[in-house]
C-alpha cells in the first residue's frame, strides 16, 4: 500500500472516530434519545454511528441527495428539522421503515460543512413530542458546528504533511513558542493600527502584512496550499476583538487599545461569541483558531 493510500485510509478512520465521538457524546447529553450520522460519499450519507437505537434499523441507512430530511439538508447545507415526521408533506418518506421503525417523531438533520460544502450529516431523533424536543436543538446546531471545525482542521493537518513531503521539510519549523507569542502581540498591534488609519491603501497595505503574519503563525504557505474557508465569518471588528483577547487583555484594556467604549468591545465580543457558539471568550478564541480565523 502506498503512501497516499494509507493517508487516505487513515483519514477515513479518524473521520469515523470523530462522528462516533460526537454522536456518543451528544446522546449521552440527552440531545436527542436516537442520533446518527456519518460522511457524505458520491453524493450520499452512509451512516457510520448510531447511538440510542432500539432496532438495528438505521446502521446500514444510505441517504440520497433530495430525499427524506437529511437529503434535503444536503441540497440546501442548512438544519432541517420536521415536528411530526409520520405526517410531514414536505419530506419524501424514502426512509419511514428506519425512521418510524425507532419511534422517531421530532427529527433534526444538521450538515457538516467545510467552506460552505456538506461532509457529513448528524441526526438527532426524539420519540417525544416537539415542546419537548424543541430546547435541545441549539445545542445540537452548536456542537455539529464544533464537529465541522474538527473535520476541517483533520483535513488541513492532511493538506499540510502533503506539503511538507513535497518540500522536504516542515514550513517555518524555526519558530518557538516565544517567537510565534511575539507575532501574535504584533499581529494584534497591527489591528489596533489598521482600525485607525482612514487612508484606504494604507489599510490595505496593513492588511497585507496581517495576512502574511497569519500564514507564518498557521505554518501555512499560500503559495503551495490555499487556505481553508473558514468555517465562520466575523466581522473585522470583531475579529480586532478577539485578537486581543488571545492575548488575555480585558475588555477595558482593548477598549483603550482600539478607542471604543467597553460596552462596545462586549457586544462586539458577545455576537462573536454567538457566531462561534462558543460559551465563553477563551472557548470564542480556540474556536476562532481551529476555523483559521485567527493565528
Amino acid at each position: 500500500m502506498n503512501a497516499n493510500a494509507k493517508e487516505t485510509r487513515a483519514l477515513r478512520a479518524e473521520t469515523r472516530r470523530l462522528f462516533v465521538e460526537a454522536v456518543d457524546s451528544l446522546h449521552r447529553g440527552g440531545t436527542g434519545d436516537v442520533v446518527f450520522g456519518g460522511t457524505v460519499d458520491e453524493g450520499s450519507v452512509a451512516v457510520e454511528a448510531v447511538a440510542g437505537a432500539g432496532q438495528d434499523l438505521l446502521s446500514s441507512l444510505i441517504v440520497s441527495t433530495g430525499r427524506g430530511l437529511g437529503g434535503r439538508a444536503m441540497t440546501e447545507g442548512t438544519p432541517q428539522l420536521t415536528r411530526d415526521y409520520e405526517v410531514d408533506p414536505y419530506i419524501t418518506h424514502h426512509y419511514d421503515e428506519e425512521v418510524l421503525g425507532e419511534g422517531i417523531r421530532v427529527l433534526v438533520a444538521v450538515p457538516t460543512l467545510r467552506g460552505g460544502e456538506v461532509t457529513g450529516m448528524v441526526y438527532c431523533g426524539h420519540r417525544s413530542d416537539y415542546n419537548a424536543a424543541a430546547p435541545q436543538t441549539g445545542d445540537l446546531v452548536r456542537r455539529v458546528r464544533q464537529l465541522s471545525v474538527d473535520l476541517a482542521r483533520l483535513d488541513h493537518r492532511r493538506v499540510n504533511r502533503e506539503d511538507d513531503r513535497g518540500n522536504g521539510e516542515q514550513l517555518y519549523s524555526d519558530l518557538d513558542a516565544s517567537g510565534r507569542e511575539a507575532l501574535r502581540h504584533t499581529y494584534a498591534e497591527l489591528r489596533a493600527i489598521r482600525a485607525s488609519i482612514l487612508d484606504d491603501e494604507a489599510r490595505e497595505r496593513l492588511s497585507g502584512v496581517e495576512n502574511r503574519l497569519a500564514d507564518i503563525l498557521s505554518g501555512h504557505n499560500p503559495e503551495n496550499c490555499p487556505s481553508p474557508v473558514p468555517a465562520v465569518r466575523l466581522s473585522p471588528r470583531e475579529t480586532d476583538i478577539l485578537s486581543h483577547v488571545a492575548l488575555g487583555w480585558s475588555n477595558a484594556r482593548i477598549a483603550e487599545a482600539l478607542s471604543l467604549r467597553e460596552s462596545t468591545v462586549k457586544s462586539y465580543l458577545n455576537t462573536a461569541m454567538v457566531k462561534l457558539s462558543a460559551r465563553t471568550r477563551h472557548e470564542a478564541v480556540s474556536i476562532a483558531r481551529s476555523s483559521n480565523v485567527l493565528p
